[in-house]
């Protein structure tokens, strides 16, 4: 059980971090995203051990369902704009896909192409 709650206030802890550090730099980024990268960069470097966040994750992962039931609550709330807007929303959501499919392929493939030149000059 301690395992449990301990593990919750770490996820807790870098998210209000992650809040912290987006109220004093005044950027507008997602909370929640910057918490998954300090989150990400944090076990990579071995701040936090795996199994110290291990129980509190794999409930969270258990229940994610019940988890986005506020998030459907909330589309049956604007059903009416959505419904309006429907044809704009699934353009918007396919062009900005393909862009970013494209731009990481491209991305990708630049970068292949700069390591196999430094790979040829060693």
């Amino acid at each position: 059980m301690l395992k449990f709650i301990s593990g919750f206030g770490i996820l807790f802890l870098i998210y209000y971090v992650s809040l912290y550090i987006i109220k004093l730099t005044g950027i507008a980024f997602p909370p929640a995203i910057l918490g998954l990268i300090l989150f990400t960069l944090s076990l990579f470097a071995g701040i936090i051990k795996e199994e110290w966040v291990e129980a509190a994750s794999n409930f969270l992962l258990k229940n994610m369902a019940v988890l986005f039931v506020p998030f459907v609550v909330g589309l049956i709330v604007y059903k009416d704009i959505l419904l309006k807007n429907w044809l704009s929303i699934l353009l918007v959501i396919f062009v900005t896909t393909t862009v970013m499919i494209v731009t990481v392929g491209l991305f990708v493939e630049h970068g292949l192409k700069f390591l196999n030149k430094e790979q040829k000059n060693d």
